[in-house]
């Protein structure tokens, strides 16, 4: 696991390109919204909802609708993946300060005493929080396109000849329902994402201050000795 993770770390450039690539691909979607919201609002409400399906017009609502849906969920993968590549330079960084702590305390004099500090258990954590954070981001994610598929359908109705008069309990319902109610639970799980990977590199940037404290620690014990002798 840990060999695994310091590969990881290595490769922080080569996650931080996916997560531009991943933000670049949801900026041209949101292009594309664009011009659907513009096609779809270029005639008065009243043209917009008498609309027939298969119509310039609800072909735009739908592709607006469609792609305010999942897009952010996959925009927020794409940053999740340029927070986590900061998260593992930042665990390289704390990382190479200890082995080059270790490297210059195995040439001291054994009189000295000094030894190298156990590995810290928060070096363990931050790399689980920036894989719960990737975790969840994608069950978001995969959770919104799953239901892309049901808002796709409701929106491709007519909304004056079909949306408006649908009846109690009728499918079509039934499925703004669905599109209702899981729309919160994508909002909270990019935002419990974005905290995990916010955390995780909270407690990284912990790891080094308190890398670099204990050398600080190290090198003044180590002036005293040498002046002492």
């Amino acid at each position: 696991m840990e060999k695994m993770q310091n590969l990881m770390m290595k490769n922080y450039k080569m996650f931080a390109g996916l997560g531009l690539l991943i933000v670049l691909i949801a900026f041209i979607f949101s292009l594309q919204a664009a011009d659907a919201n513009a096609t779809f609002f270029s005639v008065d409400k009243a043209a917009r909802e008498a609309a027939a399906p298969g119509s310039n017009i609800v072909a735009a609502n739908v592709t607006r609708q469609s792609i305010s849906y999942w897009v952010p969920a996959f925009k927020f993968v794409g940053l999740g993946l340029l927070l986590g590549a900061i998260t593992m330079a930042l665990g390289l960084i704390a990382t190479t300060l200890r082995e080059l702590g270790i490297d210059i305390m195995s040439n001291w004099p054994k009189a000295l005493g000094f030894t190298a500090p156990e590995k810290p258990r928060a070096a363990k954590l931050f790399p689980m929080l920036m894989m719960m954070g990737w975790m969840i981001l994608l069950i978001g994610l995969i959770w919104a396109i799953a239901n892309n598929g049901t808002v796709t359908a409701y929106w491709s109705n007519g909304i004056a000849t079909t949306l408006n008069p649908a009846a109690e309990s009728s499918a079509l319902l039934n499925q703004l329902g669905v599109i209702s109610g899981v729309k919160p639970w994508l909002n909270a799980l990019r935002y419990l994402g974005m905290a995990m990977l916010f955390l995780g590199i909270t407690v990284a940037l912990t790891v080094i201050i308190r890398t670099l404290q204990h050398q600080n620690r190290t090198l003044r014990s180590f002036v005293k000795a040498r002046t002492a002798a």
